[in-house]
């Protein structure tokens, strides 16, 4: 019985362990743009929050999604997109409070256009850095992709570009905070 009894105080113990080391993050994108084309004087106007909740399951590596949606408006066209982005993360330096990670993900979003349903979808890898300020806020970075992007017609039709390749330009930082816990 006394042994039964330690196995069980150990288990405990054990699960109590792993228990408060658990790795969670939670963050996301905020994003707000209004844009006028030179040319043609059409104003474009772009709204997105996507938040995020991802695990590192070893120092190395971890899993997340980000869950969200974008409002996407260029002259008299309105496009609202639901969007569900998972994606497995790879941290390949790690020195100090800095970290470099690339994440390889797949992009799915749903919305309507002109009457139709639009599908926009990737895959591909995404490039970034995270600074910890503290144990428990980091600040994130993703510059780049590299993969393929692309949708349906309808999508296609309401602005939604095929796209294969890298995309290294300042269009393409995006900047985050993640809370760990």
């Amino acid at each position: 019985m006394k042994k039964f009894l330690l196995l069980a105080v150990m288990a405990i113990m054990t699960l109590g362990a792993a228990a408060q080391t658990t790795k969670w993050y939670a963050g996301g994108q905020l994003t707000f743009g209004r844009t006028t084309d030179s040319s043609s004087g059409v104003k474009s106007t772009q709204v997105t929050v996507l938040p995020e909740l991802g695990y590192n399951i070893t120092d190395q590596f971890g899993v997340g999604t980000k869950v969200g949606v974008q409002y996407r408006k260029a002259g008299s066209e309105e496009k609202t997109v639901f969007q569900v982005d998972p994606y497995i993360r790879y941290t390949f330096f790690k020195t100090g409070n800095l970290r470099l990670f690339v994440d390889g993900g797949v992009d799915l979003g749903v919305g309507r256009a002109d009457g139709s349903t639009a599908v926009e979808y990737g895959i591909g890898l995404r490039p970034g850095l995270s600074y910890h300020i503290t144990k428990s806020f980091s600040l994130t970075a993703h510059v780049g992709f590299l993969g393929y992007q692309s949708g349906n017609h309808a999508a296609k039709a309401n602005g939604c570009d095929e796209n294969w390749g890298l995309n290294l330009n300042s269009n393409n930082l995006l900047f985050g905070i993640s809370y760990h816990f």
